[in-house]
């Protein structure tokens, strides 16, 4: 599960898609008080599943080694409370009080666990006991907070502007898909091979996006 939304182009219509994990990619409220004995949760100074220090939003789910420790195995039960974990913490994106913190959650990032990734940490802390309250059968010790860049809303509001004025095409370049990066550190455009070589698409970007980090990347139009 990852709620980031991409745009895709399909039979010449820009349509929502969920946003493709694994990309690669570069650079170019009012808080609430956790009830009495609330589960822990990991943050971005905890140890992660693998053993070392987790410091920011995955880009992609990781492959585990076999001698690595962690929270469940990879079984069916894991894998089904991971995943009720990540609905649960996911539907906070629509709470006032953490829509502007929220970036990204994604299910399975390593086996049977589910990681929030925010632009505060601690804030997101009263995010994760919020969705135990609303869902008090998940397990908050399968989930790890990390940091993120950007919010999903600063992102997405970013990519709706620059495709009001732009479509299907950006500075004459085909838009394949464009949407927030899989670990939220800006946004990705995919375009021709041209365009990714283009100095005065990233102009443009440059241009439109008020100083919000982006990549362009050579991509593929969607069949159909």
């Amino acid at each position: 599960m990852r709620r980031a939304v991409a745009l895709t182009l399909c039979s010449g219509m820009l349509a929502a898609t969920a946003a493709c994990a694994g990309s690669s990619l570069g650079n170019s409220a009012a808080p609430q008080t956790p009830s009495a004995g609330a589960t822990s949760v990991s943050s971005a100074s905890s140890r992660s599943p693998s053993g070392g220090v987790t410091a920011s939003c995955p880009d992609g789910v990781q492959v585990q080694s076999a001698a690595s420790p962690a929270a469940g195995s990879g079984t069916s039960g894991d894998t089904a409370q991971a995943e009720a974990l990540a609905q649960a913490v996911g539907d906070e994106e629509f709470n006032v009080a953490y829509s502007d913190i929220f970036g990204t959650v994604i299910d399975g990032y390593t086996p049977g666990r589910v990681a929030l990734c925010v632009t505060d940490v601690a804030r997101g802390r009263l995010l994760a006991q919020a969705a135990k309250r609303a869902h008090p059968a998940v397990n908050l010790n399968r989930l790890d907070i990390l940091p993120c860049r950007y919010s999903d809303r600063t992102l997405q509001a970013a990519v709706r502007g620059l495709m009001a004025h732009n479509r299907p095409t950006i500075a004459g370049f085909p838009v394949y898909q464009l949407g927030p990066a899989a670990d939220h550190s800006g946004i990705q455009l995919q375009t021709s091979q041209a365009g990714s070589a283009s100095a005065a698409l990233r102009r443009y970007l440059t241009s439109q996006l008020g100083g919000i980090a982006f990549t362009v990347v050579k991509g593929e139009q969607a069949a159909g």
